[in-house]
């Protein structure tokens, strides 16, 4: 019987990824039925708490071992840290209600997709590589503490 390695950080991250897919699939087709503007701001709020949590654990957890591994000014991460002050900014908007909810949700969902397909594609696997197993590991672990498990 083959035992199962423990789950790294950026596994359990993908799993969270997988489920803002799916909920931004949901504003997104509120966004295509023109739903009550209030719902829809409702939907992408409720989304960004969680994308805040989410935020939080690769900024305190991961992207450190990232810059260790990789050194202090790596390219990928300025891009990661400056989309993840692009997602910031989008949910200010939307909960400041100083635009349109539509147009705002809109932008959420376009920037955060494309950050999710980033750290995906080739953030996460550059850190299964430059990252000992070992700490991402340990990660995981502080991750599931966090989310009360």
């Amino acid at each position: 019987m083959k035992k199962e390695s423990p789950m790294k950080i950026t596994e359990c991250l993908n799993v969270e990824h997988g489920v803002f897919l799916t909920q931004l699939d949901v504003l997104e087709k509120m966004l295509r039925d023109n739903a009550d503007a209030d719902e829809i701001r409702a939907c992408a709020l409720l989304l960004a708490a969680a994308v805040e949590k989410h935020r939080a654990l690769e900024e305190e957890l991961l992207y450190p071992a990232i810059l260790r591994a990789f050194g202090q000014g790596f390219p990928p991460m300025r891009v990661m840290e400056a989309e993840h002050k692009e997602i910031e900014r989008c949910i200010h908007d939307l909960d400041a209600r100083r635009g349109d909810a539509a147009t705002d949700a809109r932008e959420l969902a376009a920037v955060l997709r494309e950050h999710i397909g980033k750290e995906v594609d080739v953030l996460f696997p550059m850190a299964e590589r430059g990252v000992p197993s070992a700490d991402l590991e340990q990660m995981a672990c502080r991750c599931a503490e966090r989310h009360g498990r």
